[in-house]
């Protein structure tokens, strides 16, 4: 496993232990990598799918939903377009259902984690 991913997968999962959620831009600097350089940005997307894989095998959640925009307080787009991919959510969805399977993978999450 690339030492990347597994240093994100370890961060979210503390945070999952202290039920708290994380900004972009702070896990970004916490793994090394610059929010503001697109190709940081890519390489960042890629990295969370990839927890997304561990944790959907390890716990059935997409740990990555700890990830959120410090502006918007949500995810990105790409949270979701993942989850569309991995048929956890329809494409044709609207924001407040998008926002429901948010929240409630959230609360799966801290539930998988501090029982």
């Amino acid at each position: 496993m690339d030492k990347r991913i597994k240093q994100t997968f370890l961060i979210l999962e503390e945070c999952a232990k202290n039920q708290k959620q994380i900004y972009y831009q702070k896990l970004y600097e916490q793994i090394g990598l610059d929010r503001e350089n697109p190709d940081d940005r890519n390489r960042g997307a890629h990295i969370l799918a990839e927890v997304n894989k561990i944790s959907i095998n390890k716990n059935k959640t997409m740990l990555s939903s700890l990830v959120t925009l410090k502006v918007a307080n949500k995810p990105a787009d790409g949270f979701f377009e993942f989850a569309i991919e991995l048929g956890r959510i329809s494409p044709d969805i609207d924001e407040n259902k998008k926002e429901k399977f948010w929240i409630s993978e959230v609360k799966r999450i801290f539930k998988v984690y501090n029982k």
